[in-house]
């Protein structure tokens, strides 16, 4: 992938990075579980950034709020981080994980 940039020359980042950029910025939002699946396609025509991320929430959630800021917090930081666009944010949210409790043995 090359960056936007291209008067000033051009700035190649590896899929790789942009998907542990995006993985990073999941594990920012608070409440979300961090061990999200991510996954970057690029468009052809226009470089643009197709993310799909994948990662559970904690019981009880408000799902859409929690999604919605998931959402916002990963385009923003990809997009600041990278410089490139981000066209579209496929999100599900694979598990509801219940709160865990201590075991006394």
């Amino acid at each position: 992938m090359t960056g936007p940039d291209q008067a000033e020359g051009s700035l190649e980042i590896h899929p790789t990075v942009v998907r542990k950029v995006a993985a990073h910025a999941v594990r920012l939002v608070p409440g979300a579980e961090p061990s999200a699946a991510v996954k970057v396609g690029v468009g052809e025509a226009d470089g643009d950034l197709e993310l799909v991320v994948k990662l559970a929430l904690p019981y009880p959630a408000p799902v859409r709020t929690a999604a919605a800021d998931v959402r916002r917090h990963v385009t923003e930081e990809v997009e600041r981080i990278t410089g490139y666009r981000v066209r579209s944010l496929a999100l599900t949210v694979s598990a509801l994980r219940a709160p865990t409790r201590p075991r006394v043995v």
